[in-house]
């Protein structure tokens, strides 16, 4: 007999804390039942409760289980339960209700993952916030929201083996299920098969899955391993002392009584491990006995020791600095703001950083919380350092650059209250404060804070939100804001303060645009930019080389017999990376090694355009004399590794900076005279609304990084396109550099073409986009979803199915369709919600739907 599924109920409303104790509420609460009401579930038994949980797969709607009262279950917590054939980690986000009358059998709940509730009501209702806006559902926004310890148990992951990228790459899978799975596999290495089911949701029965997993690691194309749970246990024994330390020495031998006044001068307690440093390891004898004695008493803990990298980054201290003029005048609009959002526009190094600073000092003083986002964790150890020299060991941080037990441990820094401000990426959006006075958001244009996979947030819009639900303000800073928070600055949305000046007397960088028609094709150095680095290195500056793709040639073909190296998955070329010799796929992981010949007809192979380590390498070449480093994902894999490629930079070892956009990014450097941006064209010219923004923000924030010390600083950008509007504003100011004034003219002029097109933030889009092995069946679904959307009266207009720009990734075939809506953004809003289930659960039959609300990019 198959076992009795949980009873899906409707997402309760958000409620407050309470104990789950036997009583049943309905949303707003109707009462309890009693015990033999005729609508008591079967098999319910004395002394169990019912609550609903949100389990995070791709399910519209909550499910009620049965849990003992025992558990002393709340809102909030985090619990496993049975769900279909599986397991999952779920969360309980009210008491459980079930239709009038029905009589169900009814699930249980297996066991709590952590006797401390993981979100408190009002992160539930950002949650909620999430999960409607964004089309998910609510247990994925929760699982989103949490740290990854609390998302799963142990597991099985997959790898694939060399054998098996190798029968991809000479298609050698027949077999659709297994080439799909294998697909999947070599794109996200190290997937449990329950992520996997998650990915393939729709496109195969889980049943399917697991039979070609098995017969992948049968026939040795992948490869599997037991990974155990980490978490959240991460439990620490703590030994505390029980009695008055004066009465217990009098009768204790030496040893225990070291032990009692180790215990004493820590304030009472000590973890076990330190105590064991501190007095030997065969100490722990003399602990246990003192235990029998009932002197002391060890407990388990939460481990909430600071991650390394926080303790690593101190900083440096010392008195914050007199503000000056502008930056009062910040500061002073942003204790005024209320939770009203503030644009904080301002010129790079004009001190926003300090304003940050002296703004989270003032919120603390009142005893309030201060989150602090960045869009890269690149940003991070610069940023936190800045405020762990400020504030102590009262700054947790938060990214994926973290260890997971280190996130865990600074998640649980944060609930307990033992840390105030936190410091970190996207995720740390969802810190558990519970009483926030402070929201800052640094480099808010930045499209880094943009999910592109699961629940598809932006985390600067959710911040908006949640500064809202919390009543306090949300500081959205840039020297380049995005065209939509500009919009809503001067349409009077959102307070905007400017600070148009550098913090110091120094001129802002001169920008200089570089024609480069007339050069050879393949010409990657300009005699202009050769000249002004040789004068830099001359004066003894340095400089920094942006370079927006990596790798070293993005095409490798043969001369001789037209062969060329594509993707086996995706319907791209595969990119040459020389020094791992070997070609890559960006999107799918798949790679080949590299040899130099053709090995259809022996010519030797073209390698086409250019990539950073070919930049490094022209570089190298024509000034053997200068010291290169690269910054780009390839040299930034391991852990910590951005982090010590600035700091070198800084400290000197390094003449000249070779990087993809990571090397625009806050930096400070004093010494650097020269900054330029090559191959900015293919930037530019890519198929999607926002190509002339980023442009221009990537100009603009490079050209910050030059002339923040004593020497003016010079900004090159190569091009062959120097009429397009882009280039042509910038570096129009009287002063050389981007003005207030130049970046208001090229927001006017963008905003005036994305009025004609119906682009944001003008009308508000949603993508949709259908996926699947079967490109006739996906074009299909995809024109299904079409019609079963559009509506008579045309608003919100619905665009396509059309294929996406990258038409195949990862054996997928893509189309795409464009939700608009020009006139009324709530008849968008009530279509989404008519159709949310069937958009949340529309993954079926060999067909992948994801919804992106408000995308940030098309392709």
């Amino acid at each position: 007999m198959s076992a009795p599924r949980p009873v899906r109920g409707q997402p309760p409303a958000v409620q407050a804390l309470l104990p789950l104790s036997g009583e049943r509420a309905a949303a707003p609460p109707t009462g309890a039942p009693s015990p033999s009401a005729p609508d008591r579930p079967e098999g319910l038994a004395p002394g169990e409760v019912l609550v609903e949980v949100a389990v995070p797969l791709p399910v519209d709607g909550t499910f009620t289980y049965a849990a003992a009262q025992t558990l002393g279950l709340n809102v909030g917590h985090a619990v496993l339960v049975p769900f279909g054939a599986r397991k999952v980690s779920a969360y309980v986000v009210g008491p459980g209700t079930l239709p009038p009358g029905a009589r169900h059998k009814v699930r249980r709940v297996e066991r709590l993952l952590d006797p401390e509730p993981v979100f408190d009501a009002r992160q539930l209702e950002l949650c909620r916030w999430a999960a409607d806006y964004y089309l998910s559902s609510l247990g994925e926004a929760l699982a989103t929201a949490l740290p990854g310890s609390y998302k799963g148990t142990s597991k099985r992951v997959f790898r694939a083996t060399a054998q098996g990228i190798d029968a991809l790459g000479r298609d050698l899978v027949p077999e659709p299920d297994r080439l799909a799975v294998l697909r999947e596999v070599v794109a996200h290495p190290g997937r449990s098969r329950g992520g996997l089911d998650r990915a393939l949701h729709g496109e195969l029965d889980p049943e399917l899955i697991g039979r070609a997993l098995d017969a992948l690691v049968r026939v040795g194309h992948v490869e599997d391993e037991q990974v155990e749970p980490q978490a959240p246990g991460h439990q620490i024994k703590v030994v505390r002392l029980r009695v008055d330390p004066e009465t217990a020495l009098v009768t204790l031998g030496s040893r225990m009584r070291s032990i009692v006044a180790a215990l004493q001068d820590a304030g009472g307690e000590l973890p076990l491990r330190a105590l064991l440093e501190l007095e030997g390891q065969s100490a722990a004898a003399s602990v246990d006995r003192l235990v029998e004695k009932g002197l002391v008493e060890k407990i388990e803990r939460e481990d909430r020791a600071a991650s390394a990298l926080t303790e690593e980054l101190g900083g440096q201290g010392g008195a914050a600095p007199p503000p000056n003029a502008a930056q009062q005048t910040a500061l002073d609009a942003i204790a005024a703001a209320g939770s009203r959002p503030l644009l904080l526009h301002g010129v790079t190094g004009s001190g926003k950083t300090e304003v940050y600073l002296q703004a989270a000092a003032r919120v603390l003083g009142e005893g309030k919380q201060v989150l602090v986002l960045v869009p890269e964790i690149s940003l991070t150890p610069q940023l936190l350092a800045r405020f762990r020299g400020r504030f102590g060991g009262a700054v947790a941080v938060l990214h994926s650059g973290l260890s997971a037990g280190d996130r865990l441990r600074e998640w649980r820094r944060i609930r307990a209250g033992e840390a105030q401000v936190a410091v970190g990426a996207r995720s740390a959006l969802f810190a558990p404060f519970t009483d926030l006075g402070l929201i800052l958001v640094d480099e808010e244009h930045d499209d880094s804070y943009k999910q592109d996979d699961g629940v598809r947030y932006h985390a600067r819009d959710l911040a908006v939100v949640r500064a809202r639900m919390a009543g306090c303000p949300v500081v959205l800073g840039s020297a380049t804001p995005s065209l939509e928070t500009w919009f809503n600055a001067h349409e009077g949305r959102y307070a905007l303060v400017k600070m148009p000046r550098r913090a110091t007397p120094r001129a802002v960088p001169r920008i200089e645009i570089v024609d480069m028609r007339g050069l050879p094709g393949d010409a990657l150095i300009s005699p202009a930019l050769e000249d002004a680095l040789r004068t830099t290195a001359a004066n003894g500056g340095k400089a920094i080389v942006l370079f927006n793709r990596r790798g070293f040639a993005p095409v490798v073909e043969c001369s001789g017999c037209g062969a060329e190296f594509a993707c086996p998955s995706c319907c791209i070329s595969l990119v040459l990376h020389r020094r791992q010799q070997r070609l890559s796929c960006h999107h799918c992981g798949f790679f080949v090694p590299y040899q130099p010949d053709c090995g259809i007809c022996g010519t030797a192979l073209s390698e086409v355009g250019h990539g950073t380590e070919r930049v490094e390498e022209v570089l190298a070449e024509r000034f053997p004399d200068l010291r290169l480093s690269r910054m780009d994902a390839d040299t930034t894999r391991a852990r910590g590794a951005h982090g010590r490629i600035l700091e070198g930079f800084r400290r000197g070892d390094a003449d000249l900076l070779v990087g993809t956009q990571l090397v625009a990014k806050g930096h400070d450097f004093p010494d650097v005279h020269l900054a330029a941006v090559v191959g900015v064209d293919s930037l530019l010219s890519l198929p999607d609304l926002r190509s002339a923004e980023r442009t221009w923000a990537l100009v603009t924030q490079l050209a910050g990084r030059a002339g923040r010390g004593e020497v003016p600083g010079t900004v090159l950008v190569q091009t062959r396109h120097p009429e397009h509007f882009v280039f042509r504003q910038l570096g129009q100011g009287d002063e050389g550099g981007v003005t207030d004034d130049d970046l208001d003219a090229f927001y006017l002029k963008e905003l005036h073409h994305r009025r004609a097109l119906a682009y944001p933030p003008v009308a508000r889009l949603v993508m949709l986009r259908v996926e699947g092995a079967d490109r006739e069946l996906t074009f299909n679904r995809a024109q299904a979803l079409a019609a079963a959307l559009r509506s008579p009266g045309g608003e919100p207009q619905v665009l396509g199915p059309v294929p996406a720009p990258m038409s195949k990734l990862v054996g997928r075939w893509r189309f795409q369709l464009i939700l608009r809506a020009r006139r009324d953004p709530a008849a968008l809003r009530r279509l989404l919600r008519a159709h949310r289930s069937s958009l949340i659960e529309g993954s079926k039959g060999g067909v992948r739907l994801i919804v992106d609300v408000d995308p940030r990019n098309l392709l």
